[in-house]
């Protein structure tokens, strides 16, 4: 089983409010590309996670029209989300792989978390994708397996 964490793509920087900044057109066209470079990776995800904000939710949209997959949005993902909150929820899912699309600081604390990694260690810049196996959903039980960064071009592969 995996865990796939995604930080949205690149989102303008002002609107009304944070919550509804929307991606740039560089921003979707990075996520669409990282749908198609990745989407063989991604063939087993049964469910896809969003923030409610706007630039999430995009993003996520995006990632579930090329995996024919449809997003259930959940409040725990929003900016300053719990890291705690966010386990309990993947605690319910056991036997199911999951792309979470999110937020810094968030995304890279669970991947810091859940790989019981140093704090830090691997960025997560926006468009950035994670993929984490495991055999339980908890802190310090996945491994990451890879970490692919758009804006840098490069992936990580442990």
């Amino acid at each position: 089983m995996n865990v796939f964490i995604m930080r949205h793509g690149e989102a303008v920087a002002n609107a009304e409010t944070d919550a509804q900044r929307e991606l740039t057109l560089q921003g979707r066209e990075d996520i669409a590309q990282m749908a198609v470079s990745y989407g063989q990776q991604l063939a087993n995800v049964d469910e896809i996670w969003a923030s409610p904000y706007i630039r999430a939710q995009q993003t996520a949209d995006i990632m579930a029209a090329h995996l024919k997959k449809t997003v259930s949005t959940h409040q725990v993902l929003s900016p300053g989300g719990a890291p705690a909150d966010v386990l309990q929820a993947l605690e319910q899912c056991q036997n199911q792989t999951i792309l979470i699309v999110s937020h810094q600081p968030l995304v890279g604390v669970l991947v810091d978390g859940l790989a019981d990694l140093e704090p830090g260690r691997y960025r997560m810049g926006t468009g950035a994708l994670a993929a984490l196996k495991t055999d339980v959903y908890a802190n310090g039980c996945c491994e990451l397996s890879w970490l692919y960064q758009p804006d840098s071009t490069q992936s990580v592969c442990l």
